[in-house]
């Protein structure tokens, strides 16, 4: 045991992830099982940061910060329209109720449109829009307004 480290890990709080002494075990078979763990860490952070959809033939995962807006596809209730930073429209097979209630990224700031916040540049009260990084403008309601305005502070 090393008592002189204890001191530095808490300077620089540094967490163990595991104790392996030499003596003790096997420390290869320790040290796999800390990796395993380490890679299903990992995988359970970069899905937390990723929308999930799926296609007609599989399922697509895009970053939330890639995301500008949603809006409802008037054509058709069963499914909505997904909007990009690249500008690109991606036609969704899910209404923007479904998309709410699963998703916590998105603010409802109109009746057919679900923002990303973090991608809002600011919010225009004189033509009540949010208007996007990439240029992109989308309807706020005007009961909407000042509480995205807060999400963007």
């Amino acid at each position: 045991m090393h008592d002189e480290f204890v001191y530095t890990t808490y300077k620089y709080r540094v967490s163990a992830l595991d104790f392996i002494a030499k003596n003790r075990g096997n420390i290869q078979e320790e040290l796999k099982q800390d990796l395993i763990h380490i890679q299903k860490e990992v995988q359970a952070t970069v899905t937390k940061e990723l929308f999930t959809y799926k296609s007609y033939y599989e399922e697509i995962h895009i970053p939330y910060k890639n995301i500008c807006y949603f809006e409802a596809n008037h054509s058709n209730t069963h499914s909505s329209i997904m909007y990009t930073i690249d500008n690109q429209q991606i036609r969704l097979n899910y209404n923007l109720r479904t998309i709410v209630k699963n998703e916590t990224h998105f603010f409802r700031s109109h009746r057919s449109y679900l923002i990303n916040p973090q991608q809002v540049k600011h919010v225009d009260f004189l033509h009540h829009q949010a208007v996007f990084y990439n240029g992109l403008i989308c309807p706020v309601s005007r009961r909407h307004e000042k509480e995205l305005f807060k999400l963007i502070k």
